[in-house]
């Protein structure tokens, strides 16, 4: 049976969840957990998407995220899956994939599924073991709900507004949920909601097709994904390259002083292009005026292995705004 075509939409609620290759253990200690957060909060604060709810299991995960105006779920999730499986490859001596496929991902209804997306992720803990307290569980995001101090991009506010912002309402409706089968239900792989909501979002989906086709069809078309505000975001990060190694603008933007300082100013910008925007390697490929996309890996790469330029891009990164 052939799996259905991922749902890929702004504005949209997205439970999204993987597991490991053959059961493998997907986070040994509080490090693994630490570290997954870490990228999660990096990648969503890239892609602008706004996390609900999370719950890390011995060989699996799940998340509530929540898209912004432009679409960007895919490549969220494959930055992410990747970042961590090098980390976890890395620490844990071993090669190869470490989870299981491509992930996957459901669209929500918001209006009559939110919150029972939410209890289910919260109780997740509690599925394995019914011994298990799930407000205790150090790899879930309910115990900031429960008791505050929440991060940055863990946005609770959605959830508690349910609740007239009080946090003993909604940890009581997820301890109610211990009391009955903790299930969703899921509509063709790939809605959780009602029959009319997986109608509407098809219809979404073929109109959102529709209207991004035809603006990559059309010359200085109003639709643009988006891509102004990257632009901008792109300039400031050229500014801030520019000032530091004291070169101008066109220098650092012409790909012949590949071997002067303005060639390691360059490999500093593909390095801060790919840490800093949504932007593919195609993508920054093209705006920084290279031919072919290894050109861009090489960059990346030797900056990762080059200790006094990383140390550039780190400085530099505390001066970009772009949160």
């Amino acid at each position: 049976m052939a799996r259905p075509k991922r749902i890929d939409l702004p504005y949209s609620i997205f439970h999204a969840f993987s597991r490991t290759l053959s059961g493998e253990t997907l986070f040994h200690d509080a490090r693994d957990r630490a570290k997954f957060l870490y990228y999660l909060a990096k990648f969503t604060n890239i892609y602008d998407f706004r996390v609900h709810a999370w719950c890390l299991m011995p060989t699996h995960f799940h998340l509530l995220l929540e898209s912004p105006k432009t679409k960007g779920l895919s490549h969220l999730m494959h930055r992410l899956l990747t970042a961590y499986t090098v980390y976890y490859n890395k620490r844990h001596q071993r090669q190869g994939h470490l989870f299981q496929g491509r992930f996957k991902s459901l669209i929500v209804e918001k209006t009559d599924y939110f919150l029972a997306v939410s209890r289910y992720i919260h109780l997740n803990p509690a599925s394995v073991s019914r011994n298990t307290n799930p407000e205790n569980y150090e790899g879930s995001s309910l115990r900031f709900y429960v008791k505050g101090g929440e991060p940055d991009y863990l946005y609770t506010s959605e959830t508690l507004r349910w609740f007239q912002g009080e946090r003993k309402k909604y940890a009581k409706f997820v301890r109610e949920g211990l009391e009955g089968e903790i299930k969703l239900e899921i509509i063709q792989q790939r809605y959780i909601g009602s029959e009319s909501f997986a109608r509407r979002i098809r219809k979404r989906k073929d109109l959102y097709e529709k209207k991004s086709g035809r603006a990559k069809n059309t010359k200085g078309g109003t639709e643009n994904d988006g891509r102004s505000d990257l632009n901008v975001k792109a300039e400031q990060i050229i500014t801030l390259i520019a000032e530091h190694f004291n070169i101008s603008r066109n220098l650092l933007m012409n790909r012949i002083h590949s071997r002067s300082e303005a060639g390691r100013a360059r490999k500093a910008l593909a390095y801060l292009l790919h840490e800093h925007l949504p932007w593919t390697i195609g993508e920054i490929t093209t705006f920084m005026g290279l031919k072919q996309q290894v050109g861009v890996h090489a960059q990346i790469k030797k900056v990762r292995e080059d200790k006094s330029l990383k140390n550039i891009c780190f400085r530099i990164s505390k001066k970009i705004n772009i949160y």
